[in-house]
């Protein structure tokens, strides 16, 4: 047990402690200071007993390991889009037939462009003759959706390449997930039908929705 815990548990104060309270006593006796001004000597000689040390310092946020070439990029919001499931999404059963989803999906991409990016998807296709083709689609069906159901469809950033877009979708009714999905988008010419590179306010609005981690990779 500590001193002040002996003190303050058997009411004995240690021999330093009390000659110290004496002393300070004595002063307090002979008006060097107004006693209500004065902390009482036994107690301010077994407060030199705790372990006071320094206050602690916040631990350092763990640094990311960033490869030679590319940029980290910000964690921030997923984008997200509520869809009606209708009568035209279902088959026999009631659910969605699960090609409707990808129908589905790619009017998230059009609304993230348009509201999300500020890049009007419309404009992009039939003005600038540019289109976000999908080049590979992951997906995972976890749970029916219904006639009737909202399903609320989101997607984040994972990866920006020179001019593919990686994303990460989900799709979900509260807080039942009903889809899951790995979505790689590549920009290209319409005219050409070849890849070329992500449109610099394109890439500048991606950050916005890229995942904690993923990276941003741009041939100069």
């Amino acid at each position: 047990m500590t001193a002040l815990g002996n003190a303050m548990a058997t009411g004995i104060v240690p021999e330093g402690a009390a000659r110290h309270a004496r002393g300070g006593a004595r002063l307090a006796d002979a008006g060097a200071k107004p006693a209500a001004a004065v902390m009482t000597p036994v107690w301010k000689t077994l407060l030199g007993f705790l372990p006071f040390g320094p206050a602690a310092r916040p631990a350092a946020a763990p640094k990311r390991d960033v490869q030679p070439g590319v940029e980290p990029c910000a964690a921030s919001a997923m984008f997200e889009r509520e869809e009606l499931i209708r009568f035209a999404h279902c088959d026999p059963a009631g659910i969605v037939f699960y090609p409707q989803y990808f129908v589905l999906l790619n009017g998230l991409v059009e609304d993230w462009f348009t509201d999300g990016l500020g890049v009007d998807s419309a404009e992009l296709v039939t003005v600038r003759k540019m289109g976000t083709p999908t080049a590979r689609m992951d997906c995972t069906f976890s749970r029916p959706s219904r006639l009737g159901d909202r399903l609320v469809l989101g997607l984040t950033v994972t990866k920006i390449g020179n001019s593919a877009i990686d994303l990460d979708v989900q799709g979900r009714v509260g807080d039942e997930i009903r889809l899951k999905a790995r979505q790689t988008l590549v920009v290209c010419c319409l005219e050409t039908m070849k890849s070329v590179p992500i449109p610099p306010e394109i890439r500048t609005g991606l950050a916005r929705y890229c995942r904690d981690g993923c990276s941003s990779e741009e041939k100069v």
